[in-house]
């Protein structure tokens, strides 16, 4: 309730906003001349000169105030005789006239008695500014004194007629101020009618669409009755239907109303009784407002009638719906509604000239209509979303059943070995494949501790534990029971056993495991085992669980293992084994890029063989390739760990020596010419054998990969041609 309240406060206060804003703006505007105004009617053709001669009978009729309520009527001409006292000086002055759906409006200045101005509510003029509140008529530059002016009108249309002799400044400003309040009003509406999209995709069910549709046809009403629809040039086929089309499009506004009223105050609920004639009552409006379309322009009085008499009852019809509703957001737009009923009323007594005419008595109710629309769409939205918001806040998740668990893990597992294995070396796939299966059966069974164990087919030992303190226990199990595992795993079928398992400080208490086979090329073997304690037994789908994890696990390394592999194949020189130039050099920008983030130490070692050009013109490439594969063989076995070695652009060969500063990559360089000098060689590819070390180290902003290799390189064939087997940098 304190939210509707808040709601209904913001309100009050925007609408309030509103009047200070416009209203003040009227009263400030330069004084105007005073206007002394006459009004008599004749039919079409009768000429100002019949007027002033007396030949039109019975004459023009005094009128007090500034403007009159009239109804112009088909084949008869509505004159207005306006006599003002126009002060001397350069001035541009105006007559505006509010916009009423009229056909034709003259202005005549006597003498002479031609038509100075024109205007309709029809034809948008070329030089006529956008959503204008006012007929702008020009009078002629330098009149002063004492002026006679003739105003005739001609239409089908009941209103009210405000007139104001202005100066183009103020002309100008009031309709700046006004163009404002009609680009809010027609903003809103059509915001309201695309966000009740976005709400529908949300919640069908919510009944925005009805909102939208309401907003949509409101906008059209406002656009038709302002005279502002035929601003748009494709609309302008229409001012031939006269005045019909405004009056049937402010009708239009109407029953969409009702509909969307019907949707947000809940009538289905609180009185169903009344649904269907709620939604009678606007389905006939609207049906009506299509009707009217068709109508001939004669009756758009009588449409006028229809309209006026239609909306009192479409707003007494939402009233009563949102009366009947017992929620408590019903309020704002219940009081909008009443002050949109109150804001029409200030219309008919600002055209019977009983209140001042400014924007907010001749449209305010606009504004009202926009902001129940908005009302409608928001209020009930905002309520869903808090009320969604309060029950996450309020509501603790209930625990995941045990299905759920699984399939979290399964998804969990899966993601992680793909994550894992994306980048992994060769030699760490199985490894990162074990290590992931024991943490993913960690979560959904319950369990003492769980270990991979086995022999792979060249002989090493298969052992990963969790948790870590657990190995020694399953190394000890290994010494003691590893023909038994061997024997259980080759039944390709999970087991559960009662073990002694026995640790290194003693005999242990029984204990329950289940054992899994794993698919190692034979002769390896190799086996999931799960410990438990020795009363709680396995159930058939836990068994069943752990096979599924493992061979998730062994598949994923499996395929992880021939992808690297078949990138591995692809990277590297078949003739000596080591990576290929283009490979060597992607992963020597890597590193580069990596010392540089890190600010740690990076050098490069090219490598050439001093006896390369002399085998070449022997032997050619085949006596060149005898010689680099035992070279290459040799320092692979001589680089640190981490350190990569390929082909080079001359022939040699490249080593990447992350980590490694200046001095330290001298001392790593000599210890491999030392190496590959003591080398045994076949005397039928040389005597014996030399390289030649260039070394570069990449500076702490060093950025591309091709001037470190080129430094290196450089420095290569200076200590070759210093007599080889020696170090440059």
């Amino acid at each position: 309730m304190r939210n509707a309240w808040a709601l209904i406060g913001f309100t009050a206060a925007a609408l309030l906003a509103a009047a200070v804003l416009v209203v003040p703006g009227a009263r400030a505007q330069a004084p105007q001349p005073a206007l002394d105004l006459a009004v008599m009617e004749t039919p079409v053709g009768t000429t100002l000169d019949d007027i002033l001669t007396g030949r039109a009978q019975p004459g023009f009729t005094p009128v007090l105030t500034p403007g009159f309520a009239f109804t112009a009527r088909d084949e008869r001409v509505l004159w207005v005789r306006v006599r003002t006292d126009l002060p001397a000086g350069s001035h541009d002055w105006r007559l505006g006239v509010v916009r009423v759906p009229l056909e034709h409006l003259r202005l005549r200045v006597h003498p002479p008695g031609s038509v100075v101005a024109r205007d309709s509510f029809f034809i948008r003029g070329d030089d006529q500014q956008p959503w204008p509140s006012h007929f702008d008529l020009p009078l002629p530059a330098g009149l002063s004194g004492p002026t006679e002016l003739y105003l005739e009108l001609e239409g089908q249309v009941m209103g009210g007629l405000h007139l104001s002799l202005r100066d183009a400044a103020v002309a100008a400003g009031q309709e700046e101020q006004a163009r404002f309040w009609f680009r809010v009003v027609y903003a809103l509406m059509l915001l309201v009618a695309v966000l009740s999209l976005v709400r529908h995709a949300e919640d069908s069910r919510a009944g925005a669409l009805a909102v939208g549709a309401a907003a949509f046809c409101s906008w059209l009403a406002c656009l038709g009755i302002n005279g502002h629809l035929y601003s748009l040039p494709e609309v302008a086929l229409l001012s031939g239907l006269g005045a019909v089309v405004p009056q049937a499009l402010f009708l239009l506004g109407a029953g969409p109303v009702v509909l969307a009223t019907r949707h947000y105050s809940g009538l289905d609920k609180s009185a169903p009784q009344l649904v269907g004639w709620m939604r009678g009552l606007g389905w006939v409006l609207v049906a009506g407002a299509l009707f009217a379309l068709t109508l001939p322009n004669n009756a758009s009085i009588a449409l006028q009638w229809v309209a006026w008499v239609s909306y009192p009852v479409a707003l007494l019809a939402c009233v009563v719906m949102l009366l009947l509703d017992s929620r408590s957001y019903r309020w704002a737009p219940l009081l909008t509604l009443l002050l949109m009923g109150v804001a029409v009323l200030l219309r008919v007594l600002a055209d019977h000239q009983v209140v001042e005419a400014n924007w907010w008595t001749l449209y305010g109710w606009q504004l009202l209509l926009a902001l129940v629309m908005a009302q409608y769409l928001g209020l009930p939205w905002a309520r869903a979303r808090m009320q969604r918001w309060a029950m996450r806040k309020r509501a603790e998740p209930p625990p995941p059943s045990a299905v759920e668990k699984i399939e979290a893990a399964r998804g969990k597992l899966m993601a992680s070995l793909q994550h894992g294995l994306n980048h992994a070396d060769d030699d760490d796939v199985a490894w990162i494949a074990y290590r992931r299966l024991l943490d993913g059966l960690k979560s959904v069974l319950d369990q003492n501790s769980s270990a991979v164990v086995g022999e792979h087919a060249d002989g090493e030992e298969l052992l990963q534990v969790e948790p870590k303190s657990a190995e020694s226990r399953y190394r000890n199990l290994l010494r003691e029971r590893a023909t038994l595992l061997r024997n259980l795993s080759k039944l390709k079928a999970a087991q559960q056993v009662g073990f002694d398992f026995d640790g290194p400080e003693g005999p242990l208490e029984k204990v329950q495991l289940a054992v899994i086979p794993l698919p190692i090329p034979k002769p390896g073997w190799g086996a999931l085992l799960v410990e438990r304690p020795a009363d709680v037994s396995y159930s058939d789908a836990e068994l069943a669980l752990c096979a599924e994890f493992a061979a998730m696990a062994v598949v994923a390394g499996e395929e992880a293992s021939g992808t690297v592999s078949a990138q591995r194949q692809a990277e590297t020189d078949p003739a000596t084994g080591v990576f290929r130039e283009e490979a060597i050099r992607s992963r020597l920008q890597q590193m580069i890029d990596a010392a540089r983030l890190r600010q740690t130490p990076f050098s490069l070692l090219w490598i050439e063989l001093d006896q390369l050009p002399s085998l070449r013109e022997a032997g050619g490439e085949v006596a060149v390739v005898s010689a680099l594969r035992p070279v290459a063989a040799l320092l692979r076995e001589e680089l640190s760990h981490g350190d990569l070695i390929g082909r080079s652009a001359s022939g040699g060969f490249l080593v990447l020596a992350p980590g490694k500063k200046l001095l330290q990559a001298r001392e790593y360089a000599d210890r491999l010419r030392e190496a590959v000098s003591h080398m045994a060689v076949d005397p039928r590819i040389a005597p014996s054998l030399s390289i030649s070390i260039g070394i570069a180290q990449a500076g702490s902003d060093e950025r591309k990969a091709p001037d470190l290799a080129e430094r290196a390189g450089n420095a290569a064939r200076v200590a070759s041609r210093n007599g080889g087997d020696q170090i440059f940098s």
